[in-house]
């Protein structure tokens, strides 16, 4: 029989925030708008909580930060294929020009080194505290006040984590990932911070 007393597993919050990004999603669709800041937002909500519940439902035997790491990457996937199913559908595209193509500057490389560092943190802090902040550990006041935040969040458990992990984690990897590419795509080319040469021919 299911078991509908509080805490839930998934709480309030991530509840409606999925409901916010569900109508997010329907609305880029319907609209014909597209891929857009909201619908990008949505895609990752929409994204995170079925991770979570997909979680909850199959309960994976396997290490916790090693569940994580599989959602992140699976809900990463599953991210470039809503957002593409999104541009399929949007009306206005803008349209194609051929830039000059050049290798990213120091700024990729910083912005995927951060991606990199956040990512190992976080699955590095699963991995070390998988049970860091379940009710158990606390007594009175402190007590009281996990068992309300789990009213609103969710119980302290491994859907909970994939929620969030997928959240905080999914842009990380995405940065990370198209930092990558673009090194792939351009490699052998000159690069963003150097002169073109001809034009310092010419000069």
């Amino acid at each position: 029989m299911l078991d509908l007393s509080f805490p839930w597993p998934i709480g309030l919050i991530p509840i409606a925030m999925t409901v916010w990004a569900f109508y997010g999603l329907y609305r880029a669709v319907v609209t014909r708008d597209g891929v857009s800041w909201a619908s990008v937002v949505s895609v990752l909500g929409l994204v995170a909580f079925m991770a979570a519940l997909t979680a909850q439902v199959v309960k994976p035997v396997i290490n916790q930060a090693l569940s994580l790491m599989i959602a992140q990457f699976l809900g990463t996937g599953a991210c470039f294929l809503l957002v593409k199913l999104l541009w399929s559908v949007q009306k206005t595209k803008p349209k194609p020009s051929l830039p000059s193509l050049r290798r990213p500057d120091v700024k990729v490389f910083r912005g995927m080194g951060i991606c990199l560092s956040f990512l190992i943190v976080m699955d590095g802090l699963f991995f070390l505290f998988p049970d860091a902040g379940r009710c158990e550990h606390f007594k009175g006041y402190m007590a009281d006040k996990c068992a309300g935040q789990e009213l609103f969040i969710g119980i302290h458990d491994l859907p909970v984590e994939i929620y969030f992990g997928v959240v905080l984690g999914v842009p990380a990897l995405v940065g990370l990932i198209l930092g990558v590419w673009a090194l792939f795509r351009t490699a052998g080319l000159p690069n963003d911070d150097e002169p073109n040469a001809k034009n310092s021919a010419g000069g």
